[in-house]
This record gives C-alpha cells, sequence and structure tokens, in this order.
C-alpha cells in the first residue's frame, strides 16, 4: 500500500447546505467548517489553498458554481486533496459523482478526507460509489416519502407549507399531521379586502394602501421575521389564494379546504375576483361561465356561442378593455392605481355558425335573456311560499290515494290468481279420475285461462319527485334568476329542462310538459278567476270554495287516481 505524506498535501476545503429537505438535518455551514479545523489538526494538513461554500442542492448535475470551480483547480493541480464533512456534501449525483471517482482513481486527486474515512486513488471506487449513489437514493427516497405525505395531508384537506395569512399552522401536533388554525383578527381583515374588491369599486393599489393604513394588516409575526406590513404583492396573492374559496390544488388535483375551516368567499366570487384581475401578468379565467351558455339554440338547432367583455372605466371616464392592458390608454393612469375604477363585464350570445361563416349575425346580451325567461316563466307561475305549501299537501294526499288504490288492485289480482290456480288444479284432478275427456279438459282450461287472463300490476311511479321539484322552482325562481349566483341560476334551468332560441331578433321558449302544463293551468286559472291573487292566497280549513278553480292546474301536470299513469316529463 502506497503512503501519502499529509504535510506535502494541497488540500481544499468544501462545504454545502442545502435548504432544501434533503439537507434539513445536515450540519451548518460554520459547523463544516469546524469540523474541517478539527480534520487539518489530526492530519496535519497545510493551510488550505481554499475553501468552498455554498447552499446549493447537489441533487442535479452543473448548478454549483463553487464545485464546479474546485474542479477546475484540481484539473489544473492547484488543489490536489478535498476536506469535506461527509461524501454526500460533495456529490448526491453520480455524474458529478463520476469526475471525483475519475480524478481520485488517476492520481490528480490524491485524497478524499472526511470526518471518518480518508478515501485514497488504490481503494476500490465502488466504496465511494456506494457513497455518492445513496446520498442519490436517499434524496429519491425522501422525496417520495414527502410528496406521499402531502398527498395524504391534502387529501384531509390541508395544504401543506406554510398557512396562508389569516390561518396558522397548528405547532402542538407533530410535523406532516399539522393543521391549520384560525387566526380570527386576520382573517376578519382579509375577509374585509375580498369584499371590498367585489364592489368592484377598489383597486388593488387602493386596497393595500387601506389595509396598511386602516387595517394594519401586518405579515404574521415569527421568530426572526415577520410582524411588519404586508406589501402590494401581498395583496395578489390575497385576491388569486383559492383556499379563502375552500379548495386548493396540489400535484395538479384538485382538493377541498377542511370543512371546519371557514370560507371567506365562494367559488363563483373567486373567479369573478379573478375577472377583475385579468392583466397579462395574472392568471385568467380560462374557462368563461355565464347564466345560459349551453342554453341558447338557434331555430335551426345551431349552437348558439358566448362572447365575454371585460371593460373599466377609469377616472377620466375613459371605458376601455382591461385585459391584456396595465394603464389606461386617455390618461396613461396605471390600472392598479385608479382611485375609483368601475369594471364592467358582458355577456353575449351569437349564433356561433354564422359567425364562423362569415354571416350577419346579431346578438342578445344575458340581461335579456333573463328578463325573457322571468316574464315567460317566472311571471307566469307567481307562487307565494302559502299557495306552495297548499300544492305540496295536494300532491301528498293524490300520492296517498294513489297508493291505497294500488294496494287494493293488488289484492284482487292475487286473488284471482289464487282462484286461477285452484280451478286448474281441479280439472287436472277431474281429467286424471276420467269424469272429463281431454277434449272437455282442454275446452273448460281454454274458457278458465280466457276468464283469468293475467293482468299486470298496477305500476307506482314516484311522479311527485318531478311535481315538488317543479312547485320548489316556481316559489324560488323570480329570486334565483334575480339575485342567485350563476351556479345556482343554472342549476334552476337544468332542473326546469328549458331551452331558449335565438333566431336574430327574437327570443323564444321551449318548455318541458310538466312546466308547461303548469304555465297553461295557471293561464287557464286566471281565464277563470281574474280577481284571483296567488300571493294573497290562504286555503281555508274545511271549505273547498277557493281551491276548485285549482283544479285544473293539477288535472293537467298531474295524474289523477283513476287515470293511466305514466311518468311526466
Amino acid at each position: 500500500m502506497n503512503n501519502i505524506d499529509f504535510t506535502k498535501l494541497k488540500p481544499g476545503n468544501y462545504n454545502r447546505k442545502s435548504s432544501e429537505a434533503e439537507d434539513r438535518q445536515m450540519l451548518s455551514i460554520d459547523s463544516q467548517l469546524d469540523e474541517a479545523k478539527r480534520i487539518t489538526e489530526f492530519y496535519k494538513l497545510p493551510p488550505f489553498v481554499d475553501v468552498f461554500k455554498e447552499s446549493k442542492s447537489a441533487k442535479k448535475e452543473y448548478v454549483r458554481p463553487e464545485f464546479t470551480r474546485m474542479l477546475e483547480m484540481i484539473k489544473k493541480g492547484s488543489i490536489d486533496a478535498i476536506v469535506c464533512w461527509k461524501p454526500d456534501r460533495l456529490a448526491r449525483n453520480m455524474t458529478e459523482g463520476g469526475q471525483l471517482i475519475d480524478l481520485l482513481s488517476s492520481g490528480v486527486l490524491k485524497a478524499i478526507i472526511t470526518h471518518d474515512k480518508v478515501y485514497y486513488p488504490w481503494d476500490n471506487v465502488i466504496v465511494l460509489s456506494v457513497e455518492f449513489s445513496q446520498g442519490k437514493q436517499f434524496v429519491k427516497d425522501l422525496s417520495t416519502n414527502v410528496k406521499r405525505g402531502q398527498t395524504k395531508k391534502a387529501s384531509i384537506g390541508v395544504p401543506h407549507g406554510v398557512a396562508t395569512l389569516g390561518f396558522l399552522n397548528d405547532k402542538t401536533e407533530e410535523k406532516g399531521n399539522r393543521r391549520w388554525l384560525v387566526d380570527e383578527p386576520t382573517l376578519e381583515k382579509v375577509r374585509i379586502l375580498l369584499r371590498m374588491f367585489l364592489t368592484k369599486e377598489w383597486s388593488a393599489g387602493k386596497l393595500y394602501k387601506y389595509a396598511v393604513d386602516e387595517l394594519k394588516l401586518t405579515t404574521i409575526k415569527r421568530k426572526k421575521i415577520g410582524g411588519k406590513p404586508i406589501q402590494l404583492s401581498r395583496i395578489y396573492e390575497i385576491l388569486k389564494d383559492t383556499t379563502y374559496a375552500g379548495f386548493f390544488f396540489y400535484g395538479g388535483e384538485r382538493y377541498e379546504l377542511d370543512k371546519s375551516l371557514p370560507r371567506l368567499i365562494t367559488e363563483d366570487e373567486h373567479n369573478e375576483i379573478k375577472m377583475i384581475l385579468g392583466k397579462r401578468n395574472i392568471p385568467k379565467v380560462q374557462k368563461h361561465e355565464a347564466t345560459f351558455s349551453g342554453f341558447v339554440i338557434s331555430p335551426d338547432n345551431e349552437f348558439v356561442g358566448l362572447d365575454k367583455k371585460y371593460q373599466v372605466i377609469c377616472d377620466c371616464k375613459k371605458k376601455f378593455a382591461h385585459r391584456g392592458k396595465t394603464h389606461c390608454p386617455q390618461c396613461n393612469t396605471p390600472i392598479d392605481e385608479m382611485e375609483n375604477p368601475k369594471y364592467l363585464d358582458y355577456s353575449y350570445y351569437y349564433n356561433n355558425s354564422k359567425k364562423k361563416n362569415g354571416l350577419e349575425y346579431k346578438s342578445v346580451t344575458d340581461e335579456k335573456l333573463t328578463t325573457y325567461v322571468i316574464s315567460e316563466i317566472g311571471d307566469k307561475i307567481p307562487f307565494s311560499s302559502e299557495l306552495a305549501d297548499w300544492c305540496r299537501k295536494h300532491i301528498k294526499e293524490m300520492r296517498d290515494g294513489e297508493v291505497n288504490e294500488n294496494l287494493f288492485k293488488e289484492e284482487i289480482i292475487q286473488k284471482e290468481a289464487g282462484d286461477y290456480q285452484s280451478k286448474k288444479k281441479r280439472l287436472r284432478e277431474m281429467l286424471a279420475e276420467r269424469m272429463i275427456t281431454d277434449e272437455e279438459y282442454k275446452s273448460d282450461l281454454i274458457e278458465l285461462e280466457t276468464r283469468y287472463k293475467p293482468k299486470e300490476k298496477p305500476v307506482s311511479l314516484d311522479w311527485t319527485i318531478r311535481a315538488n321539484e317543479i312547485i320548489n322552482l316556481a316559489e324560488e325562481f323570480n329570486m334565483v334568476m334575480t339575485n342567485g349566483q350563476i351556479s345556482a341560476k343554472r342549476s334552476v334551468l337544468t332542473k326546469l329542462g328549458s331551452n331558449l332560441v335565438w333566431n336574430d331578433e327574437n327570443i323564444s321558449i321551449i318548455n318541458k310538459i310538466s312546466v308547461q302544463a303548469l304555465i297553461n293551468g295557471w293561464t287557464e286559472l286566471r281565464t277563470i278567476d281574474e280577481k284571483f291573487e296567488p300571493k294573497l292566497y290562504e286555503a281555508s280549513q274545511g271549505s273547498n270554495e277557493k281551491t276548485e278553480p285549482l283544479n285544473s292546474v293539477f288535472s293537467t301536470m298531474l295524474p289523477r287516481q283513476d287515470s293511466n299513469l305514466r311518468p311526466i316529463d
């Protein structure tokens, strides 16, 4: 075995500490320097030619400038030995690890000296290869375990990492199991900011001034940082943060926030905020959602598309499309610094086929469609809560009567089936005892089968679900279409099953049979009694005087007890 005179080496000292998870438990650079000093004294090494320090990960190759500089000095002969705490400080990937092994095997590098071992050129290179590969495998295993833990944490509704403003990490639990706690004072301030922005009267810049001057909103105080007024960038983070709407994303998957944590805004309101923030440097809402998207067709059943326009009115009264712009085109005021900007958004529906083929077409607005639908459905079935309750009671009574009648019919069917089997058995006995001939048996059997022809069991269709659904829709229709969120309006339209037709001039509507039956019933009712006012209606107990006119509605919309029951649309 060859000997090396350590006192004549030209050593370099390499120290690395990464801020990533792989090195959380590793010695700090100062501690590694102290360890290098101890190694120098133990081996009686001369002073270091150079000391290399950096805070970079060694997972990927060619990202550490100090390591690269050290390799160049080794190749030039300026350094012929490396002092470091552990081999994984030098490399966690086999590309750079292989370079060190080649330099050591060729004798260019005379020694790699660590706190517990010296690697020489004549050593088996497998030993050092294992050291580097173990570091690589450790990184891979750690990454897999971290991702697994973060996915599990996300599945219970808790995003990983530092809690967003208004929440706190629960440090009473172990790492990996820490849930979020509510920071009530801060969360209330965030709620105020979101509500103010949704009025479309506050820009992000103006909101920032209010948050600092009036709300005194600060970052979370931690050991060494925090507790200072928030920056403008944090306002944008708050406005774009999905956790305030009750959901978040991890690994490309959507997760719902822990149900025990409060929601400051709805998802519709979050999308509205993103629409307001629709500028170049902010993610845009790629999917436009509008009330009547998918519910409007042309007379030829062609697709009627949606177009959205986003505009803002500047303090100088200039109105312009703000998506993709940062300044007012008239006064050059930055949008973020406008004092009282007014944001507008419009939804237009048009014949998509005509537009593609370059034909002339006209559009209809969301507001006009809403007004039309209310007039054609909501105003024609104006249910008060009292009248809706009466209808539900009437439907239940009809359902109960239908159930009783079906039970009675089933009893008759079962009795006749029993009689048929008894008489058929008696015929077989008479034939066996030669009391009747074969011809008489066949004749009597045909007569018996004709008399007791099997009857179909009454079909019990739960039409009451659809009937009650229509009553509920009629009761809440105007309120939802006037003040409801887009998702609620679309849900109502879906349940109604109605479609709108736009012919570039006029709007018409195609209702399902059940809905149209209710509208026709009300029209007939008003013809019978013009003074009837549904909103003032109250059913008198023990009296049928005011309920008789309503029979026309139910006779049309609902099946009677003596009817041939069929499902309604």
